[in-house]
């Protein structure tokens, strides 16, 4: 998950038992008084001369709030440099619960808040002296990880002071913004994707990993071009990157597009609030705000603005680290906004972060299985169904969320999203992930069950998965591949049918079962998936097909949305293969004890049933 304060997200992989002190935090919390120190005037900051100095303190009433720092570029400057510190006080030492993490961001002088004067934004990983960080800079021809190089304007710039966790007992803080002349080179030159680029005109089954951090959000990630490389041995063809906060890499991907024309190079943003996180799948030049909550902006407008830009939205990890125990520790991961934003103008929703199955020891919890299944995955899946019977038309996608610097099998492309476009391109992607022509392989490209559905009307309608048809009955029809051993789960409109789970006793396996309308069913109509799992963890996500009711007096024709030849041939033809095409997705996470113990006894029993039943029927 992307961390507001840019640091690396805690996985399973890299937390070790932390000792969750959360009585005596609220203690002490109450204890400090909540003083805010007053926003300082524009400071002067003389070229080789006394640098603009800021110092405050902070208390945990003034988390998810942000210190706008005013300071005067003098004419002549060639370069801004930031450098900032932070210490916590009181009695209790601070742990990875319980510590103050405080971020950074560079306006200049064309006006905070607007999009044409944002230069970056490094959450904690730049800047901070006591750790060692280099300092942020920038200049007209370079600028340091996340932040736009640009001419050096005199007047007044102001430094961004986040306010992202704050240890029980406050800390205090200084920001230094130092300004320079050092010789520079030529003005930087942008060289930015061509959003029309077609990779190949033919339609098929491509791989996504909708949400891809490299060297703009982390400072050991990839190039470009290496996470272009990575993508293409994990079977994607579509590579997001999902830079933190930052626009930088919309102008320097267009070589990476140009070396790597079998590829869609798709370039977004993560928008990182202290609420929740969300991605901007696309440039969006209008709006490059992200701080949700100050003076009057909202995560909506944010939302709005760059969906008008042309960009997806989608929701992030939204059920990962829950507070109140993990929202130190992970700061913002968990989505609050739901009240905020407008679902019906959300794209995709990310059911799947990371990896799959993960170690449950790496949190303390003791006492089961060496592998999990993910216990942030279920609970992301109910707020997607929840958000269909509401009426609100959203694609389930996966992410992995990497940076390109975990260890293998947490990385790019753990997961992966099948979409089935009319060609590979980012208007081709798009449509069919509006269209909900999607489904989530939650073990990536190579090690994923692949998944074809069909509905077929008595009065000879065709849909494919994310499709409707304007009937009351239809045939489903599922066929599955590379699943041997694992049982399939129909679901209606988000619960478990009372059947038992349908063992896959063959490879390919194919399977049908009638489905009606609901008059209980929501706007959307009545809707049926398919998973698949093992023992372990569910190894596919299916997308709905819908049911929405007899269609009117006179009407012909099929389903509309299905690719032609694909469900129009009948079940036993539901789509193109899966593997024809390419694909895959990555990264890791892990919580409760008591879901997780019930989820897994939950698998089993559903296998031990279909084997059961398949005994039964032998005999």
């Amino acid at each position: 998950m992307a961390r507001p304060y840019g640091a690396s997200t805690p996985t399973l992989g890299s937390v070790r038992k932390l000792p969750v002190l959360m009585a005596a935090t609220a203690l002490l919390a109450a204890a400090v008084p909540p003083a805010r120190a007053a926003e300082p005037a524009a400071v002067p900051c003389a070229l080789g001369g006394p640098p603009a100095t800021f110092s405050g303190s902070v208390t945990p009433s003034d988390i998810g709030t942000y210190r706008v720092l005013a300071f005067e570029v003098p004419p002549g400057a060639t370069r801004v440099e930031l450098t900032y510190d932070w210490a916590d006080e009181g009695p209790v030492p601070p742990t990875p619960l319980t510590q103050t993490v405080l971020d950074l961001g560079l306006w200049d002088e064309r006006g905070h808040g607007r999009a044409s004067a944002f230069r970056g934004w490094s959450g904690s990983r730049l800047g901070r002296t006591s750790t060692g960080q280099p300092p942020v800079f920038v200049q007209q021809d370079v600028a340091a990880r996340g932040y736009l190089p640009g001419p050096i304007g005199a007047g007044t710039w102001w430094a961004d002071l986040g306010i992202g966790a704050v240890g029980p007992g406050g800390a205090t803080w200084t920001v230094t913004a130092r300004c320079s002349a050092p010789a520079v080179g030529p003005p930087f030159v942008p060289r930015p994707v061509d959003p029309g680029f077609v990779a190949s005109p033919e339609p098929g089954w491509y791989h996504a990993d909708f949400h891809m951090h490299g060297f703009h959000s982390h400072g050991g990630g990839p190039s470009g071009e290496a996470l272009a490389d990575e993508a293409r041995v994990r079977g994607l063809a579509v590579v997001p990157v999902t830079e933190y906060v930052t626009s930088q890499h919309w102008r320097e991907l267009g070589p990476v597009q140009e070396a790597n024309p079998d590829l869609v190079i798709w370039p977004g943003r993560e928008i990182i609030t202290y609420f929740g996180h969300a991605n901007a799948l696309g440039e969006t030049p209008s709006v490059l705000e992200f701080r949700h909550g100050f003076q009057g902006t909202r995560l909506r407008d944010i939302q709005e603005a760059s969906r008008a830009d042309g960009a997806l939205f989608q929701v992030n990890h939204p059920t990962t680290f829950p507070g109140p125990v993990f929202s130190s520790f992970c700061r913002g991961c968990e989505f609050t906004l739901g009240d905020d934003i407008d679902w019906g103008a959300v794209d995709t929703l990310e059911v799947l972060t990371g990896p799959v199955l993960v170690d449950p020891s790496r949190l303390g919890m003791q006492g089961l299985p060496p592998l999990i299944e993910n216990p942030f995955m279920r609970p992301a899946i109910q707020l997607w169904e929840r958000q269909l019977n509401a009426g609100h038309r959203i694609t389930a996608v996966s992410g992995s969320d990497s940076k390109g610097v975990e260890a293998e099998g947490q990385r790019y492309g753990s997961s992966a999203t099948a979409i089935y476009a009319p060609e590979l391109s980012r208007s081709g992607i798009v449509s069919a992930l509006r269209a909900g022509h999607a489904y989530v392989r939650t073990r990536g490209v190579h090690a994923s069950p692949e998944v074809e559905l069909a509905a077929v009307t008595p009065d000879g309608q065709r849909a494919m998965m994310g499709d409707s048809v304007t009937a009351d009955a239809a045939t489903v029809t599922v066929r599955v591949r590379g699943a041997k051993g694992q049982v399939l789960q129909v679901s209606r409109d988000g619960s478990i049918l009372g059947l038992p789970p349908v063992p896959v006793t063959s490879d390919p396996f194919t399977y049908s079962f009638p489905a009606t309308r609901q008059a209980t069913s929501g706007p959307l109509g009545t809707f049926y998936r398919v998973d698949t799992a093992d023992v372990q963890s569910l190894t596919t996500i299916g997308a709905p097909v819908f049911l929405t009711g007899p269609r009117p007096a006179g009407a012909t024709g099929t389903a509309a949305g299905g690719p032609e030849g694909a469900a129009a041939t009948g079940p036993d033809r539901v789509l193109p293969r899966t593997g024809e095409t390419r694909g895959l997705l990555a990264a890791g996470v892990a919580m409760a004890a008591a879901a997780v113990l019930f989820a897994i006894a939950r698998r089993r029993r559903a296998v031990a049933q279909a084997e059961a039943g398949r005994k039964s029927s032998a005999e």
